[in-house]
């Protein structure tokens, strides 16, 4: 199609049901979409912009750039087009506007992040022919429940439960984590860390971007390094149910069920709909016994959902004159 006829515009909250519109998010990976509940949210951090792609006065496609990793990397994310102009390439001309001559260049840019679905995206391939540069991957495992199943034995879980090991963490403290070099080995040895789809570098100065107002973050065994579990967990209202999304970084132990205790304390003061879908990620090749015994305490059973994992990758920002 004729490039020329594409603007790009800068989204306001007031371009919400524009955006909204685009492509319905009930048809977005199998009605798991963050964008409806988050987008408030994500506009009014600093560090993210979204844009959306014009023809007329119509958006047709939709892009969220996020910054991180000191100012010199930015991420591509949320990325959706309209059913009509499926396939002409408007996902491809919106990830160009990063490139030396597009609309949203900056100088200090160095790498084009990205993270997709492993199942259902395009990005494993590109990476496979070399045009992007894997960075890592993830597995996923999926959970489901109901709110008042959940709440009934989370109230005796921790009546049980009183005297615990692990902890919360503020975000002085994740940047701590994340600086030590200690634990990088065991916790980030791609020197990455991929939290609410956006993937760090494991830098004292992402923490404050990890850390939103949705996100709790606990730890345990923080003095032995190879034992030391970190969990980092976000939320949200999809249209099939309420998404926890549970990151989990070093080797999986009977303690998981202590971060747990932590995380659903603060889940479940949240107002939501009955149906819960839990999320967990972790590194490839995980193991996940220790999660399905500490989850199906809480009333999940293991379900299926869309994909089976998460990629990330890179590419330099290119001169595209």
């Amino acid at each position: 199609m004729d490039n020329s006829l594409i603007r790009c515009k800068r989204v306001t909250k007031e371009d919400y049901e524009k955006v909204m519109a685009i492509i319905p998010p009930s048809e977005i990976y199998n009605g798991g979409d963050y964008l409806p509940d988050y987008f408030h949210m994500l506009i009014d951090m600093p560090n993210n912009e979204m844009y959306a792609a014009v023809i007329g006065d119509k958006f047709v496609g939709f892009t969220l750039k996020t910054t991180i990793d000191n100012g010199r990397n930015v991420v591509t994310r949320a990325v959706r087009v309209s059913k009509k102009y499926a396939g002409k390439g408007i996902a491809g001309i919106m990830s160009e506007w990063m490139d030396i001559g597009g609309p949203l260049y900056r100088p200090e840019v160095i790498w084009h992040k990205f993270t997709a679905n492993r199942t259902h995206s395009p990005l494993l391939q590109l990476t496979d022919r070399g045009i992007h540069m894997k960075t890592s991957e993830q597995d996923f495992v999926f959970y489901d429940t109901d709110k008042t199943t959940l709440q009934i034995k989370y109230n005796v879980i921790k009546k049980k439960n009183q005297s615990l090991k692990a902890e919360y963490i503020d975000v002085n403290m994740l940047g701590q984590v994340l600086a030590s070099t200690d634990h990088k080995q065991y916790l980030f040895p791609e020197d990455e860390i991929v939290a609410d789809y956006v993937p760090y570098m494991a830098i004292t100065s992402n923490a404050p971007l990890i850390v939103s107002k949705r996100t709790a973050v606990v730890v345990s065994d923080f003095d032995c390094p190879q034992r030391t579990i970190l969990s980092i967990s976000n939320f949200y209202q999809a249209p099939i149910g309420m998404i926890f999304v549970f990151n989990v970084y070093g080797c999986l132990s009977d303690n998981i069920k202590e971060h747990l205790i932590f995380h659903f304390a603060k889940f479940l003061c949240r107002s939501m709909s009955e149906y819960i879908v839990l999320r967990g990620i972790s590194s490839k090749g995980t193991h996940w016994t220790f999660l399905d015994n500490a989850v199906a305490e809480f009333g999940f059973n293991r379900t299926a959902s869309y994909g089976k994992g998460v990629v990330s990758a890179r590419r330099k920002i290119i001169n595209k004159l």
